[in-house]
């Protein structure tokens, strides 16, 4: 953001000194400012390209549960999910969602990474993840990811985001984490995190951007970042998940923000014309 106000000011310096400037296009009552803000912006969106592209296996990928191969039937679920979220969000105008459970072991990780996999199937769309899950972080081992530095640096301020981030595919972006946090609630509730993750969503302008969190109801990571979010989805563990944890946590989001739906994990009985479930 520290480079975008930069390239604004110079930009402003050279309109008030250049001789001949051409004239910007202004929508109805936007600010020259604004212009050169958007202007910047569109041309920040090869700043994707710049991120390092990680290298998968789709053989140890699968072991993980993550279905990167649309040849699978699981592949086909994880699709229609993705596809019911993004029509959600664009009815809604919601581009952020945070990602929770009930309690440890509904597989809500795995459902994220595999809706990041599917999102690498639609390549008309952009989508960020951000590892919010900073006392138990699994998804660099999910993608078979390794790295010095992750998402909790960039919010200390120490690395910056596109030295921590990497691309999945041309259009998924992973902000994952190296390790466990000592303090993860701080990190969370600190003053900068909510203006370093509009200074993302400003830069890279994903379509939408997905928060990992821990589960809802085990600590009070997740309720923090209810207040930067649009909306969020709970997953729910088949024979795991009470009714009354559910409601819980709906109970809890709903005080909020709002509530994008639940999806059933880890259900072995269901027919395959109902829900995104898979047997584990």
């Amino acid at each position: 953001m520290e480079r975008l106000q930069a390239a604004i000011e110079k930009a402003r310096e050279r309109r008030l000194t250049g001789p001949s400037a051409a004239p910007r296009k202004r929508a109805a009552g936007e600010s020259q400012e604004a212009v050169e803000t958007r202007e910047i912006k569109a041309r920040d969106v090869g700043t994707w390209d710049h991120l390092a592209l990680i290298k998968t296996n789709e053989k140890k990928l699968l072991r993980n549960r993550i279905f990167a191969s649309t040849r699978s039937r699981e592949a086909v679920y994880f699709d229609k999910l993705r596809t019911k979220v993004m029509q959600q969000c664009k009815d809604n105008g919601w581009k952020r969602i945070l990602v929770t459970s009930p309690s440890a072991g509904c597989g809500k990780t795995t459902t994220v990474s595999n809706i990041a996999a599917s999102f690498a199937r639609q390549l008309d769309r952009r989508l960020i993840v951000h590892e919010f899950d900073l006392r138990r972080p699994t998804m660099a081992k999910l993608f078979g990811h390794s790295a010095a530095v992750g998402l909790s640096d960039t919010l200390e301020g120490s690395v910056l985001f596109e030295t921590a981030a990497v691309r999945y595919s041309d259009n998924v972006i992973l902000s994952m984490n190296k390790g466990p946090h000592p303090t993860p609630s701080k990190l969370i509730l600190q003053d900068s995190t909510p203006r370093i993750l509009d200074e993302i969503e400003a830069r890279y302008s994903p379509d939408l951007t997905i928060f990992d969190s821990p589960p809802l109801l085990a600590t009070d990571d997740a309720l923090a970042l209810l207040k930067v979010v649009d909306c969020v989805l709970i997953i729910a563990a088949a024979e795991v998940s009470s009714t009354a944890e559910v409601d819980s946590c709906e109970k809890e989001i709903a005080e909020q923000t709002n509530v994008l739906g639940i999806v059933l994990n880890k259900c072995n009985y269901m027919d395959d014309d109902y829900g995104y479930g898979y047997s584990v």
